[in-house]
């Protein structure tokens, strides 16, 4: 089978692959906005540039470009042969969290820190999952009718790197790496039943990972019970004003930059939250805009799977798009309640990069989570607060 995508031709994948480009340049360009609208009172209240946290962005999206053209320059055989030395260096990189450079943010120790500077292993490991997944199940494409030879050793590691997550306490990455690795099976043919299967298996590891959690399970009741006393100013305090900021942008939004929640009412404004903040300053219809952007996102995609001429092309993009659309699905579910806080940045809008030179914002200035009075009036009702209310975000995803 042909190693390379059809560049030409009646089902030319050019058009796609433009799709592809344009959507993620414009999802990242909204995502800059955003995070300079909802990062920069934060940053004047402290003393600082309010550009800083926009530059940093700016670098990581000009990285991450530069990036996309190094890697769109390298053979696709390339990958399916160094797939296992990925994933193994991945996992590598997961098991320095327990170490001694291993760095613990609200509970999760999910990164690494070396000087000043921090990374977070998990997302590599998401990635390597892909490309070694889909290596492994391209490679034994004409063996995959038999169970065995689908679910080994694909499920084996992506229970370890689930694992390695979880033990990190990160249960909202451990919940995409389980979509990846559904993603992996349904796109290489899995039985039903082994495909439900399946599902059925990491819905019962989820259910231990959250009733194991003393934290996780007050989550669960602050979801349920939003309107319980002491919630809505305790740990689902944050959930709480995410919902008052979509309410208050209304059908066009307030405009850019007149946030009100973002000072200091949302915790992580400009990381998990910023969903929020888009739908309080572009309301109803900027938020559905970046709905039909991921939406077009996931069509380019496909599309660009379907055009493939080899299966490992295919499982790979299938993983990806999963991976990028669950992800954001998970986070707008969180922000608009219909799902319990599980700390899932939005892909391309929320601020960071896999590597930062400095510790999260919200350890160097703790105090600016705490809810403050607000000269203006609130054109929307809101619950009383007590003083200190609003515990800063993702104490344990």
């Amino acid at each position: 089978m042909r190693e390379r995508i059809t560049a030409e031709g009646p089902n030319s994948n050019r058009n796609a692959r433009n799709l592809l480009i344009t959507t993620t340049l414009a999802l990242v360009s909204i995502g800059l906005m955003m995070v300079l609208s909802a990062s920069s009172v934060e940053l004047v209240a402290a003393g600082e540039s309010p550009y800083e946290t926009f530059i940093k962005q700016l670098v990581w999206a000009v990285m991450g470009g530069a990036a996309l053209v190094v890697c769109a320059f390298i053979p696709f055989r390339a990958y399916r042969k160094l797939s296992w030395l990925i994933l193994l260096g991945s996992f590598a990189l997961s098991l320095l969290v327990f170490s001694l450079i291993g760095h613990e943010v609200q509970g999760n120790r999910n990164w690494i820190k070396i000087g000043g500077f921090t990374a977070q292993p998990s997302e590599f490991l998401k990635l390597s999952l892909i490309i070694w997944g889909g290596a492994v199940l391209a490679r034994k494409a004409k063996l995959l009718g038999a169970a065995k030879h689908m679910f080994i050793p694909v499920a084996p590691g992506a229970m370890i790197a689930i694992a390695l997550v979880v033990a990190g306490k990160d249960l909202g990455t451990a919940m995409v790496l389980a979509l990846i690795a559904v993603a992996l099976f349904f796109f290489a043919g899995a039985s039903p039943k082994l495909f439900i299967g399946g599902i059925i298996v990491g819905a019962v590891g989820t259910f231990l990972a959250v009733i194991s959690s003393e934290n996780r399970m007050q989550r669960i009741t602050a979801w349920l019970h939003p309107t319980a006393e002491g919630v809505a100013d305790g740990l689902g305090y944050q959930g709480a004003q995410a919902l008052y900021g979509l309410a208050g942008g209304g059908m066009f939004g307030v405009g850019i930059g007149q946030s009100r929640l973002k000072v200091n009412w949302i915790p992580e404004a400009h990381n998990d939250f910023v969903f929020a903040v888009l739908g309080e300053e572009l309301g109803f219809m900027g938020a559905l805009l970046v709905i039909l952007l991921f939406a077009v996102l996931a069509y380019s995609i496909y599309r660009i799977s379907r055009l493939a001429h080899d299966l490992y092309t295919t499982y790979v993009c299938g993983g990806i798009l999963v991976w990028i659309i669950g992800q954001a699905v998970l986070n707008i579910a969180v922000v608009t309640g219909m799902i319990p806080v599980i700390g899932v940045p939005l892909p391309f809008i929320s601020y960071g990069g896999v590597l930062d030179a400095r510790p999260p914002r919200r350890h160097r200035c703790p105090h600016l989570l705490l809810p403050r009075h607000r000269p203006h009036k609130s054109p929307y009702r809101r619950p009383p607060l007590r003083p200190g209310a609003g515990p800063a975000a993702r104490p344990d995803r």
